[in-house]
């Protein structure tokens, strides 16, 4: 039987970060670690005083090789038998026993593993490993770019982590046990691997005895004979897995046992599976016959507290079953490879995983053989170690590659030969310059298609975008979806990391990260607000600049349910990103802690297994129409559903305004239903009013609900008592100069010192993406309750009325202005720049007031537009509108002149 002797605890260390390559170091070894851990946790390295700006500040950086030493006693028994050192996760490893050396591991995503049964002896040994996480190393294999290794997340960390220690087994003894299971058939065929370390065949035979875990027990058993050769011997058995299946609806597990007796010798091994086809059809995955759509998020190994992965089963149950909450079924892995305990999680919650090679938009990974290879042995390792796992299925080689399609398809052939049991791709978003799906990839993750795919297209389209057709002159609907980018397509599609949202941080989770990795790039952000006049003002820009992005990560995910072609999305990211110029860009922060922005249960009404879907051609009416609008229901359950009904309410402040039943009758699952169409005559509205439309599903337990508004039907009338120009000209000021009323539309043209309009919140981190010119912006800010805004109802932020005003808009620099003042509806810039920006503002100016809206209201052909120029006029005609001179004449000629 295996034996295992643990080396957790402590190591004599001496670092070597210039590089000594021979060995085995003799000394000194002045220092000491405990392992697993990580050169970081030991405080191994000068102290960083550095203050990163663009990801987490590591305090105690050590890069290179790196020594550990450790006496290990061998016990006697152990004299004949095989032994092994076990190193579950490591950077590039070179191990000696007693000055021998036994040899070198580069194996980054699966355990590494030594052979010293010809070095250890009963008693005392000594073992040293060098553990290597050179940028030198890393380059030149093509992983630098890997979320496993790279500072922007996990880190590039110097150690050693979860399982260190020594195995000892007998000579004969099982080697690997693989299970391909049959959902169709309810069967589980074995394939164990039996090695023998003698010169001679040893006669045996294996007892395989698997149980199921749950209410539903099932056992089954099987006994076969063995002649096991020196070497290795493959013996194969099916085993009758009963009616449990694996998905994630129903999360049954088998435990399997094999005991091998071969003469003298005896060994066992143990493994977990689940029973689960995963395949496609068409355009579809499918898991055990049912239509899956894949609510996927990408995991980026963000780790904040220690700089990598967790290795224990409780906290990747605490981290992926956040993403359950929020109805996610799918998480893809960029450019790495979690460890056994996040499998195990998965497994028990029913979450699909695909991991990937360390490869990261590298064009060079497969020029060469030693590459190839490399990877060739990184894929077999991960197939090998997880490949039980029902949870994993799914397999790519990496992220946005380019290079060689050839050698990206024949590993993948590979890949799929040696072990079939679950889809493969080349890559996700792959060629994005041009990109096609591979001609051997069962499934294609892309964020556009090329334009030799397409009827008629100029260029490459997108499969992504919080609304992809909406522009400044359109108006945001909930129709589009992407049925004729997709129609050429034969295979299923998963849309590469939607939403990138960015966020504006509240300041006070700098608190919680700890002393190892440091948040000095939110440190900096912090002061500079301050400097900029704006103190304290960060948690009220990250609930405006969040709800937005909740609503843009709706909408993408809602586009995406709305395409019956499409097979799933992978969401970047729930959680925030802390490097990459930091992309602020979650619901969540980076410790998976919620910001407040959204109730996990209202983000599952949109990303769960089924969705009602309302197919509005505009949120924005007025009371002299009927709204109308068709109910689909996106249903991935587990079961077809009969008899269904939809019940829709439309409701606004003083109660509801219209409501129905629509009789759908059944609903097959895996489908996309339309369910029918619902009226609603606005003509009792009492406009200007904020509307709830929602639609309940009983029989799916589903509801949905939607934001629309209804207008007067009424032009905009202006008293005698307010001018309305669109521009600060002569004529302008002389009316301000003679005690005059102005509100001031001027043209974006006009307004030097401003920032383009841009409804979505920024893209990622303009620090990295500013040389393309965005906005920046990060949505409206304002406070409800002023009156410029009494007839304009709107909540502390933008919301969807607002995206026709914003995007025609051209918030103003404010900088100029003293300290303490504030806009009356304010834009919520980007953490680099953190300028105080204006779209409502107003002062006195000469002997007059001036109210200034930089959109051109007038021009903008928008019942909400009209909305807001009413209410700006009402305000600038009223007692309310006293504003003091605090812009002066000079700042108002610079920011206002044309």
């Amino acid at each position: 039987m295996t034996d295992t002797r643990s080396l957790a605890g402590r190591w004599q260390f001496a670092p070597d970060p210039d590089g000594e390559r021979d060995g085995p170091r003799d000394g000194p070894y002045d220092a000491f670690v405990r392992l697993p851990g990580t050169t970081d946790e030991n405080r191994i390295g000068e102290e960083n005083e550095a203050r990163e700006q663009d990801r987490l500040t590591r305090t105690y950086p050590y890069e290179g090789p790196a020594w550990y030493r450790r006496t290990v006693r061998v016990p006697e028994g152990w004299a004949e038998r095989s032994i092994e050192l076990h190193l579950e996760r490591s950077r590039v490893t070179t191990v000696w026993a007693n000055g021998e050396r036994i040899g070198e591991s580069r194996r980054l995503s699966a355990p590494q593993s030594f052979d010293l049964t010809d070095a250890l002896a009963p008693g005392e040994n000594t073992l040293t490993v060098r553990v290597d996480n050179g940028a030198d190393l890393f380059d030149w294999r093509g992983v630098a770019r890997s979320h496993m290794a790279t500072e922007e997340t996990q880190t590039n960390w110097n150690g050693i982590l979860g399982d260190v220690e020594l195995r000892a087994s007998d000579p004969v003894r099982v080697a690997d046990v693989q299970v391909a299971t049959d959902a169709a058939a309810g069967t589980a065929d074995v394939t164990v691997t039996v090695a023998n370390d003698t010169d001679r065949t040893v006669e045996g035979a294996l007892d395989l005895a698997a149980s199921s875990r749950g209410a539903a027990h099932h056992a089954s058993e099987a006994s076969v004979a063995v002649a096991a050769e020196p070497g290795e011997t493959t013996v194969e058995a099916t085993l009758d897995a009963g009616p449990g299946r694996w998905d994630e609806f129903e999360q049954t597990r088998h435990d399997l046992r094999v005991d091998l007796a071969a003469g003298p010798f005896a060994d066992a091994a143990t493994t977990t599976f689940g029973v689960r086809d995963v395949e496609t059809a068409g355009t579809q995955f499918r898991v055990n016959g049912r239509t899956t759509f894949l609510r996927g998020n990408v995991d980026c190994c963000i780790f904040p507290d220690t700089g990598y992965a967790p290795m224990d089963e409780s906290a990747w149950r605490e981290h992926l079953g956040t993403m359950r909450e929020y109805g996610i079924n799918h998480v893809r892995f960029h450019s790495w490879c979690p460890p056994e305990a996040a499998f195990e999680a998965a497994d028990a919650l029913g979450m699909y995983l695909q991991p990937e090679l360390p490869i990261w938009n590298n064009a060079d990974s497969f020029v060469d053989d030693e590459r190839r290879d490399f990877f060739r042995r990184e894929a077999g390792a991960i197939l090998d170690a997880y490949g039980n796992h029902p949870s994993f299925a799914m397999f790519a080689l990496g992220n946005e590659l380019q290079g060689d399609r050839e050698a990206m398809a024949d590993l993948v052939d590979w890949c799929r030969e040696r072990d079939p049991r679950r889809l493969y791709a080349h890559g996700a978003y792959n060629f994005l310059g041009d990109p096609h799906p591979g001609d051997n990839e069962d499934f294609w993750i892309t964020a556009s298609v090329s334009p030799d795919l397409l009827d008629g297209a100029d260029g490459k389209t997108p499969v992504r975008g919080s609304y992809k057709d909406e522009t400044a002159e359109g108006t945001p609907t909930t129709a589009g979806d992407y049925r004729d980018v997709l129609a050429n397509v034969d295979l299923p599609v998963v849309t590469h990391e939607i939403g990138q949202f960015q966020v504006y941080p509240d300041y006070d989770e700098i608190r919680d990260y700890g002393p190892l990795f440091r948040p000095e790039n939110l440190a900096v952000a912090r002061d500079h607000l301050e400097a900029h006049g704006m103190a304290g003002r960060d948690e009220r820009f990250q609930a405006a600049s969040g709800g937005l992005a909740v609503d843009c990560y709706r909408q993408e995910v809602e586009a995406a349910l709305r395409t019956p072609e499409l097979g799933g999305f992978q969401l970047l990211d729930l959680q925030d990103f802390p490097g990459q110029g930091t992309a602020l860009v979650g619901i969540l922060d980076a410790y998976m802690q919620s910001k407040g922005l959204i109730d996990p249960a209202r983000w599952r009404e949109f990303c769960g297994p089924t969705v009602p879907l309302v197919r509005l051609d505009t949120r924005v009416w007025t009371d002299a129409e009927t709204l109308s609008a068709d109910v689909d229901l996106a249903h991935y359950g587990a079961d077809d559903l009969s008899d269904v009904t939809a019940e829709w309410t439309l409701s606004g402040p003083s109660g509801d305004i219209a409501s129905g039943t629509i009789d759908a009758g059944d609903v097959a699952q895996g489908s996309l239903a339309d369910l029918g169409g619902i009226e609603a005559d606005l003509d009792g509205v009492a406009a200007p009013a904020s509307l709830d439309l929602e639609v309940i599903v009983p029989a799916a337990d589903a509801a949905n609900r939607y934001d629309v508004w209804a207008y007067p039907d009424d032009p905009v009338s202006v008293p005698e008592g307010v001018t309305v120009r669109d521009a600060f000209d002569d004529e302008t000021r002389d009316l301000l100069g003679e005690g005059e009323t102005v509100l001031l539309l001027p043209d974006g043209d006009d307004l030097r010192h401003s920032v383009p309009g841009s409804y979505q919140p920024d893209f990622w981190s303009y620090t990295l993406f500013k040389a393309q010119a965005p906005a920046g912006t990060l949505g409206l800010y304002c406070d409800p309750e002023h009156p410029a805004l009494a007839e304009f109802p709107t909540p502390g932020r933008t919301d969807w009325q607002w995206h026709r005003i914003v995007e025609n808009g051209r918030p103003v620099v404010l900088d100029d202005a003293p300290a303490d003042y504030e806009p009356i509806v304010g834009a919520v810039d980007n953490i680099e720049r953190n300028q105080t920006l204006g779209l409502v503002f107003e002062t006195s100016a000469g002997e007059g007031d001036l109210l200034v809206c930089a959109a051109p209201l007038a021009d903008v052909d928008d019942p909400a537009a009209d909305q807001l120029r009413r209410s700006l006029v009402a305000y600038a005609d009223s007692a309310a509108f006293d504003p003091e001179p605090v812009l002066s004449w000079p700042l108002l000629e610079k920011l206002l002149a044309p």
